[in-house]
């Protein structure tokens, strides 16, 4: 895949993402049962939880999408979310560091292929996903802010659905460089705004916006929200 190393290459399957997947995996499953899955031996799916041995290549990749596949990440996301979209409780999301490698992982899994040189979290809960996902892309991190923490940042005002007023929320300049391929991260996408007005900025400044990955919206609102042509949209849980 061809999600960069700040310029340097490709990058392919990162052996921690694989590790996170197997060690998740474990805990579901003995080590018979999983090996027989993932179609490795019992010794060989033991080197690689211990981290012995770790798979390359076409193998790497091959484990990966196997082991990923038997993860229902949307039953993850139910359990902080609930069955009618509990904000408040899942706002505990973000302090699950298990949770948050698993989430990261599935990130990478769906933009494999993409070129990608930076990470945005639209949120304050989305910054742990963000952070671990560039760690482990090895690529660059920013994070949007309602109050103006960059003395260079870029202004983005939007009307709030339950609000009369405008609203305001700054990028740092960094993230809307040129020609910049970036990774938009949400925890929640329930209204149009800001995420609208921020893709709309983001577009004038001529960023290839890649994707934009949520946990959790609307089916009326993910439904109309309209991204750049070329970004990819991925949400792990639709609410209805």
């Amino acid at each position: 895949m061809t999600i960069g190393r700040r310029g340097r290459g490709a990058l392919h399957h990162d052996p921690q993402a694989l590790l996170n997947v197997l060690r998740y995996l474990n805990r579901k499953y003995n080590y018979r049962k999983l090996a027989s899955l993932i179609g490795v031996s019992l010794s060989t799916l033991s080197r690689y939880c211990t981290g012995k041995t770790i798979p390359r290549g076409v193998k790497a990749k091959t484990l990966f999408e196997r082991a990923s596949s038997l993860i229902d990440y949307e039953e993850i996301v139910e359990e902080f979310f609930g069955e009618s979209l509990d904000t408040e409780n899942g706002i505990y999301i973000s302090h699950d560091i298990e949770t948050i490698k698993l989430l990261s992982t599935y990130l990478l899994r769906q933009f494999i292929g993409s070129r990608v040189e930076s990470v945005l979290a639209l949120d304050l809960q989305a910054i742990p996903i963000a952070t671990y996902f560039a760690s482990l892309v090895n690529t660059e991190l920013y994070f949007v802010d309602d109050r103006p923490l960059w003395r260079d940042g870029i202004q983005v005002t939007y009307r709030s659905s339950n609000s009369d007023g405008r609203n305001s929320i700054w990028i740092p300049k960094g993230a809307a460089r040129r020609r910049l391929s970036t990774i938009l991260v949400a925890t929640t996408i329930l209204s149009h705004s800001p995420t609208k007005e921020i893709l709309k900025t983001l577009q004038e400044k001529k960023v290839q916006v890649s994707g934009l990955f949520a946990l959790v919206s609307k089916s009326n609102i993910w439904a109309t929200l309209s991204v750049p042509q070329g970004c990819r949209k991925v949400l792990v849980k639709l609410y209805t």
